[in-house]
C-alpha cells in the first residue's frame, strides 16, 4: 500500500486511514464504540488470585472501565515466563470452577472479559513441548534459539493448527470471552519446516488461516495484535485483528512519540494506548496522572495499572479523563487527524470532525523550554470562514506559571482563519505537562 500528497503528511496519513476504515475495519467493530480497557499485567503480573482480580475488577468498573483482559498467567504451569506456554487449559489451582466466576463477577460490574493468549509460542517446560518436541520451527542440526524462553511452533504444519484451534476454540466455546489479546513475544530466527525448508511467508500464511478459523466459528469476538514488538503491526494483519498493541512502553512521554509514528498509517481507534502505573515500570519515571490521561485518551484508551497503588486523587483524575475521553470518543475515533509543527521540546496534534464543526487538540510541553514567554499554538484543519468556541478541557486545574493566559483563552470564540494563521498564546508549564483544548462551531 502507498499513499502520496502535495499537501504535507497531514494529508497522506489520512489517505491511509480512509482505507482502513472503509476496508480494514469489520461492519459490526466500525459501528461500535471502542470500550474503555483495563489489562491486569501490570497490576499482578503472574501473581493472579481469584479474589485479587474481583478486587480489580470492582475498582475498574468504579472508574469507568468498559472491558476487563485477564491477561497472562492464567493458564496451566504458568507460574513465569518460563513455563507453561502451549497448555491452554485454565489453571484450577487458581481458578477451581474455571473461568465462570470470574467473568460472572466481571458481567456484574457491566464490563466485557477479555483474555490473553500466545497462541504461536511454546515453552520447554510445557506439557505440549514434552509431547510434540517435532512441532516447532527449527534448522536441522543446528542448535535450538530460545528467545524470551520461547520457541516457535510450526504453524504450516495442520495438526499444529488444528491443536490451536480446538483448544482457542473450546475456551470460547465454554465462556462468554468478548475479546483476545493475542501475544506474539519474539522473533522467528529458525523459520525451518519439519522437512527444512524456509518457511516464515508459510508461517505467516499460517497464523492468518488460524485467526481466519477462529473469526469464522466467533465472529462477535474481537482480537488484538498484542505484536508490535514482534514486529505486527501492519494492513496484513489488520485484515484479521481489530486492535494493534503498539508498545509494552507505557511512560506517557514516550508514548507521543510512539503513538505519532503509528498515527502516520494507523486511525486512533486501533491505537491500543494505556494510562500505565505511578512509576513506569520500564523506564523508571513518574509522570503525573494528567499527563498519563491526556496522552492515553486519544487511542482506544485503557488503563494497564495496580488501581490500589492510586490515592484517592488520582482515582478521581483517572475516573474523569476516562469520562472524558467517553464525551468526545466518537470524535476522536472517527474524526480527521492534522499533525501541527511543534519545536523539539513540544508535541502537538489535533482531530477535526469530518464536518469541521468540531475538533479537539493536543499541546505537551515535554521538558523546560528555553524562553520566558511561551509560544503559540498554530491549529490547522478547521473552516476559516466559521467561529470557533474553544475551551481547555484537560486537566481539570492545568498547571502553568502564567494561568491568566489561559483564563483569557477559555471561552473565547476565534475564527478558524484567526486560530490556523495567529493561533494562540500557550503559557509556559512545567515539563511533562499538557493542555486539550476543545473547538467547537458558534451558530
Amino acid at each position: 500500500y502507498g499513499a502520496s500528497s502535495q499537501s504535507g503528511l497531514s494529508t497522506m496519513s489520512a489517505s491511509f486511514h480512509r482505507f482502513i476504515r472503509a476496508h480494514l475495519t469489520r461492519k459490526k467493530i466500525s459501528t461500535k464504540k471502542r470500550p474503555v480497557h483495563f489489562n491486569t499485567w501490570e497490576a499482578v503480573y503472574f501473581d493472579l488470585s481469584f479474589e485479587r482480580l474481583c478486587s480489580l475488577a470492582d475498582k475498574a468498573s468504579e472508574v469507568g472501565i468498559e472491558r476487563f483482559v485477564l491477561d497472562d498467567g492464567w493458564f496451566q504451569n504458568r507460574k513465569s515466563d518460563q513455563s507453561g506456554l502451549g497448555d491452554w487449559y485454565v489453571d484450577k489451582s487458581i481458578f477451581p470452577s474455571g473461568l465462570t466466576p470470574l467473568i460472572d463477577h466481571v458481567h456484574a460490574n457491566n464490563m466485557e472479559f477479555g483474555l490473553w493468549v500466545e497462541p504461536e509460542m511454546v515453552n520447554l517446560d510445557s506439557d505440549l513441548y514434552r509431547t510434540h518436541p517435532d512441532w516447532i520451527l527449527k534448522v536441522p542440526s543446528a542448535p535450538i534459539m530460545l528467545a524470551r524462553h520461547q520457541l516457535v511452533l510450526d504453524l504450516t504444519r495442520d495438526d499444529v493448527l488444528n491443536y490451536l484451534f480446538e483448544r482457542i476454540n473450546d475456551l470460547l466455546t465454554e465462556y462468554p470471552i468478548s475479546y483476545l489479546k493475542w501475544d506474539m513475544n519474539r522473533a522467528i530466527h529458525q523459520p525451518g519446516d519439519q522437512y527444512g525448508r524456509a518457511v516464515c511467508h508459510e508461517q505467516t500464511v499460517g497464523v492468518y488461516r488460524l485467526l481466519s478459523r477462529i473469526r469464522d466459528a466467533h465472529p462477535d469476538v474481537e482480537i488484538e495484535s498484542c505484536s508490535s514488538g514482534g514486529g505486527r503491526a501492519d494492513y496484513g494483519i489488520l485484515i484479521h485483528t481489530d486492535r494493534i498493541w503498539t508498545s509494552d512502553n507505557n511512560d506517557a512521554l514516550d508514548r507521543l512519540g510512539i503513538q505519532k509514528g503509528f498515527s502516520m498509517f494507523f486511525p486512533p481507534e486501533v491505537m491500543g494506548s494505556h494510562v500505565g502505573p505511578n512509576i513506569c515500570h520500564l523506564t523508571d519515571r513518574q509522570i503525573s496522572m494528567d499527563t498519563r490521561v491526556g496522552v492515553s485518551m486519544f487511542g482506544h484508551m485503557g488503563v494497564e495499572a495496580d488501581l490500589f497503588e492510586l490515592d484517592d486523587n488520582q482515582t478521581k483524575v483517572l475516573k474523569a479523563g476516562i469520562e472524558l475521553h467517553k464525551e468526545h470518543r466518537d470524535l476522536i475515533h472517527r474524526g480527521t487527524l492534522v499533525r501541527l509543527d511543534a519545536g523539539a521540546l513540544e508535541h502537538s496534534f489535533g482531530i477535526v470532525a469530518s464536518d469541521k464543526r468540531e475538533a479537539i487538540f493536543s499541546y505537551t510541553q515535554i521538558d523546560s523550554l528555553q524562553n520566558s514567554v511561551g509560544g503559540r499554538l498554530l491549529f490547522a484543519g478547521l473552516d476559516k470562514d466559521r467561529i470557533y468556541g474553544i475551551r481547555v478541557i484537560w486537566p481539570e486545574q492545568p498547571q502553568s506559571y502564567s494561568k491568566s493566559i489561559l483564563d483569557v483563552i477559555n471561552g473565547s470564540q476565534i475564527s478558524g482563519e484567526a486560530l490556523m494563521s495567529a493561533g494562540v498564546q500557550l503559557p509556559i508549564m512545567k515539563p511533562a505537562n499538557l493542555l486539550v483544548f476543545h473547538l467547537l462551531y458558534v451558530d
